[in-house]
């Protein structure tokens, strides 16, 4: 049997192992698959960290470089190695603040290799520019299967939440489907993440294709 597979990237400075030890992603998954509120998937966790955050080119270099590091090296390598599905409704990508924008910049304008796509605590004050191209495909809704845009509801009070309500604003008047949430009570932190993956991420990934698909034959 084949899975969809989902790359699941940091914020800044973070590293893979952060998802595990302060994400417990590995936890979340195991209890939602016992509930059966999950598609059964690999999460498979690449470093995005290619450019060191205080490089003073590293918002310039990290976009280009990640995508590469995606398309030459963490794909092939996870797909060569594990029973997953190579393609694009088969792959989401997802990340947390800066990997949250790499998710935007580099899955959103990667749509040969992703279909599901989340957005948590990141976002941009100027999306309409930065991501134009996706805004303005005529296909764009049939090309992405599941967009989650979310963040903490004491971080959507203050400034860092701006970003992540401008990504929102531009996706929607955009016409852009996509869900967008609000929850928890905590702000810029693991608390946000893992309830953002626990209640509503994870639970969304795939669930349209799973809900399409026949019946098992008796």
């Amino acid at each position: 049997k084949t899975y969809p597979v989902l790359y699941l990237v940091g914020g800044s400075g973070e590293l893979p192992h952060n998802w595990v030890y302060d994400g417990r992603v590995s936890f979340i998954m195991d209890n939602l698959l016992a509930e059966g509120k999950v598609v059964p998937m690999v999460v498979a966790i690449p470093n995005n960290q290619v450019v060191h955050r205080n490089h003073p080119r590293h918002a310039e270099l990290t976009f280009p470089f990640f995508e590469a590091e995606l398309r030459k090296h963490v794909l092939p390598l996870v797909e060569r190695e594990y029973g997953v599905r190579t393609d694009a409704r088969g792959r989401a990508l997802a990340g947390l603040s800066m990997g949250g924008r790499h998710t935007m910049l580099v899955g959103f304008k990667s749509l040969d290799l992703f279909a599901s796509f989340g957005v948590l605590s990141a976002g941009d004050v100027d999306s309409v520019t930065s991501i134009a191209a996706f805004l303005g495909d005529p296909e764009v809704n049939r090309k992405v299967d599941y967009l989650f845009v979310g963040q903490g509801a004491l971080e959507a009070k203050g400034r860092m939440g701006e970003r992540c309500v401008a990504l929102h604003e531009a996706l929607r008047k955009h016409g852009v489907e996509h869900e967008y949430y609000v929850g928890g009570d905590a702000g810029h932190d693991w608390a946000t993440w893992r309830h953002l993956v626990h209640a509503r991420f994870l639970p969304g990934l795939w669930r349209a294709q799973a809900e399409a698909a026949p019946a098992p034959r008796p």
